[in-house]
């Protein structure tokens, strides 16, 4: 387990920049856990304060009842075998070969050719890149470069893997297969995986839970499917986006407005966006609502998806309704299951 205690980290020079503001957080062991946050949000700071590439400047990290905080270089050094790390832009060397490559920790720390063959060559058929094994980086794909990235960071059996932006120099395509990848390795190694990213795509295809960092803070946190059925924090609804189809289009607002005006009574319209989990989505709770309360639901838009296995549908829907019908209407989706949320800020 890996546990964060009011962690602070400040970098000094002309102007202080305080990076991380009192994080604290913890993430289970066997878990994919997921930091998401846009550019200078903390999030690679943070994941870098695991291995103490970046050492607080106040509070305590602690992984598996063992303060790092509190360790001497040398044992900070033992302790790092325990915590591979993978990278954004590979950190290949070009004049070595992919199974040199995978080696060069062992190689390091003086281990016999022999042994080194006995760990090396398994890792290349993890990762599917065995008949690669004496090509150089140049003659690799950016995802086959990615992979060798992923075997070499593997080599010293560690408990704790750290991605750093890993699928952000892919293409879509490749970014799938690398995900699938680590899921498989999580499952069959037993790997603790800390994502940093800050594309909710990732998050939503392999993580199980996530927290949302914003100038050196953690503004939301919770299970992946919870954070996208019902986010709460700003920085969360934009980086969700198009994924969830919360971007309202101008078209829709367009619309929204004309039937205000159009109205006798502009109160009495309302923009809807209802986000269903699980058996609601199969349910006909929408057909429910409308016939108990004599409503027309205008669909404007809709989306189903899959999230940690689980189905999530996201529908915008545009209503004319008394404020008391209205206010009965909403309660009923919500007993059913239904994240109810009110668009009211359209100008």
């Amino acid at each position: 387990m890996i546990t964060f205690e009011n962690i602070t980290k400040t970098y000094g020079g002309k102007t202080h920049v305080q990076a991380l503001k009192g994080i604290s957080l913890t993430i289970h062991d066997g878990e994919i856990f997921g930091i998401i946050g846009k550019s200078g949000a903390g999030k690679s700071t943070l994941v870098r304060c695991i291995n103490m590439l970046e050492k607080p400047t106040t509070g305590k990290v602690i992984i598996d009842d063992k303060e790092l905080t509190a360790m001497s270089d040398s044992q900070l050094r033992a302790e790092r075998k325990n915590i591979g790390m993978i990278f954004q832009h590979f950190n290949l060397l070009s004049s070595r070969t992919v199974y040199d490559n995978v080696a060069l920790p062992l190689e390091l720390v003086g281990t016999p050719k022999n042994v080194i063959r006995e760990k090396v060559e398994p890792l290349l058929k993890l990762v599917g890149l065995t008949e690669h094994a004496h090509k150089y980086p140049s003659q690799l794909s950016g995802g086959q470069k990615q992979r060798v990235g992923i075997a070499r960071a593997l080599t010293n059996d560690p408990k704790v893997l750290l991605s750093d932006e890993a699928t952000s120099a892919l293409d879509p395509e490749t970014t799938v297969a690398t995900l699938a990848l680590l899921k498989r390795i999580n499952k069959e190694l037993g790997l603790t995986i800390v994502m940093i990213t800050h594309e909710m795509q990732v998050v939503k295809q392999i993580c199980e839970r996530v927290v949302v960092m914003n100038y050196g803070k953690i503004v939301e946190q919770g299970k992946v499917v919870d954070i996208f059925m019902s986010p709460q924090h700003e920085t969360t609804k934009a980086l969700i986006g198009n994924v969830m189809a919360r971007d309202m289009p101008a078209s829709i607002l367009d619309r929204f407005r004309k039937a205000r005006e159009n109205h006798p009574n502009s109160d009495a319209v309302y923009l809807l966006r209802l986000a269903f989990s699980g058996n609601e989505v199969t349910r006909p709770v929408i057909s429910e609502c409308s016939r108990r309360f004599n409503l027309d639901f205008n669909i404007l838009r809709g989306t189903v998806d899959d999230v940690q296995g689980q189905t999530l549908g996201s529908l915008t829907v545009l209503i004319e309704a008394e404020s008391s019908v209205f206010i009965e209407a909403v309660n009923f989706l919500r007993e059913n299951g239904v994240v109810v949320e009110e668009i009211n800020d359209v100008k």
